[in-house]
């Protein structure tokens, strides 16, 4: 039997934890452990803003139950709603009472185009707060500051897609509806227009309870179009579209007209608004169609998802929700190297470097091992202290080019059903080049 040599032993030991703490720790200073806040700016006033919200903390509640980050820092959300008639001013009020109440704020993640807008230029470009958003499209936000990223294309993506679609369904003549004052609506309808080219000539705003509405709509079907792209962010401003124009379907006058839907409306609260006049076919292809970013469904990142999703807050994945799970993560991992490199004493410094490595790790270098929720948060935080990693997430890609900007496969989905049970059918998928 070997004697175990106990001074060789403790020598080893020693060094190891000397090691080990020089590895994890640049700062001579011993930290206490605080909990490091994420501020968070939600549509709460609307069912996909509480969806969203849970499918943030679905991830949240992984990592803190295995240890959170750093020496034990549990990371801690402070929501707020976006909600009011100018969603810019409430993001950007509430983004300053979080950071004015908050000690160890990293930073924020922001849900529409217009909250995201309000945030980014009052508080993340003046006072370098890192934000990253799950569904602000609006091509604005395209490298518009090194503090801003999101995990979803710019506008002129999806209007590139709904543009091949409607053409490959021979439509020449398109009229587009638009919610005035929504950055988002504006923003995906002038992409639309261009992309479309001459056959999208005619575009009228809309807002509700308008005294002219009537007149707004006769002008919208004024050159007969063959379909009408509805851009609209807020339920009730295209549900009250919808009634409207639903009161004008005497005798079937949109029997042959298609409906193309921009990504918003993918959410069963459109069912409460008249749809039915939209399903059905016309012309040998659906009656209505749509685009958004979609997950693969097969890919293990997306079932680890979908399963912990439903345990948890027993809820189905909807639009957008894997793209702010991922956040979660991408956050996390970004702290972890953070916290190795400056420590949590300086928080001035803490965002500078968190904002670095939010996008390193987001798609890593060469070599970089390949981590992904489904392996567990141990194994993630891991792979966090030895160099760079790559994450491959639920939402699909969310490689974070240089603007700031994520390239997502497209679903092109239609509502199919009949009175009192309609629902979301995808017709197929689009893979960037």
């Amino acid at each position: 039997m070997k004697r175990l040599n106990v001074p060789l032993v403790l020598t080893i030991l020693l060094i190891t934890i000397i090691s080990t703490s020089a590895c994890r720790k640049n700062s001579n200073t011993i930290e206490k452990v605080y909990p490091i806040t994420i501020g968070v700016i939600l549509p709460l006033d609307q069912e996909k803003g509480i969806l969203r919200e849970k499918a943030l903390r679905t991830a949240v509640n992984l990592i803190n139950a295995s240890g959170g980050v750093g020496e034990g820092h549990m990371i801690e959300l402070v929501v707020k709603s976006s909600e009011g008639e100018n969603r810019e001013l409430t993001a950007s009020t509430a983004a300053r009472e979080i950071i004015n109440t908050t000690e160890h704020l990293a930073g924020f993640v922001t849900s529409f185009s217009s909250c995201s807008k309000g945030l980014v230029e009052q508080v993340a470009i003046p006072n370098h707060y890192p934000v990253i958003s799950g569904a602000a499209t609006a091509g604005y936000l395209s490298g518009v500051s090194p503090y801003f990223q999101r995990l979803c294309p710019p506008d002129a993506f999806e209007a590139n897609i709904l543009t091949q679609q409607a053409k490959d369904y021979n439509i020449e003549r398109i009229a587009i509806a638009v919610e005035d004052g929504d950055v988002f609506s504006s923003d995906l309808a002038s992409a639309f227009q261009q992309s479309y080219g001459s056959g999208a000539s005619t575009l009228v705003l809309f807002s509700n309870s308008e005294p002219d509405y009537g007149a707004k709509l006769e002008l919208l079907l004024a050159d007969n179009p063959e379909a009408i792209f509805i851009s609209m962010l807020t339920p009730s401003v295209y549900e009250e579209f919808l009634r409207k124009l639903n009161e004008l379907n005497i005798n079937d006058r949109f029997l042959n007209t298609s409906f193309i839907l921009c990504d918003a409306f993918y959410t069963d609260a459109l069912f409460e608004a008249p749809v039915e006049m939209m399903v059905g076919t016309v012309n040998g292809h659906p009656k209505n169609f749509g685009a958004l970013p979609a997950a693969d469904t097969s890919s293990s990142p997306y079932k680890y998802f979908r399963s912990e999703l439903k345990k948890q807050y027993n809820q189905e994945v909807a639009s957008y929700n894997a793209q702010f799970f991922d956040i979660a993560y991408i956050y996390a991992m970004a702290i972890e190297k953070t916290l190795l490199d400056t420590g949590i004493n300086d928080m001035v410094a803490f965002r500078e470097r968190l904002q670095y490595w939010i996008r390193q790790i987001s798609h890593g270098e060469a070599g970089d091992p390949v981590v992904m929720p489904s392996l567990g948060w141990q194994s993630m935080k891991s792979a966090c202290w030895h160099n760079g990693v790559d994450y491959v997430g639920a939402s699909g890609n969310c490689n974070i080019d240089n603007q700031g900007n994520a390239l997502t496969p497209y679903a092109i989905f239609n509502i199919v059903g009949e009175s009192g049970s309609y629902y979301f059918e995808t017709i197929k998928m689009v893979f960037p080049e």
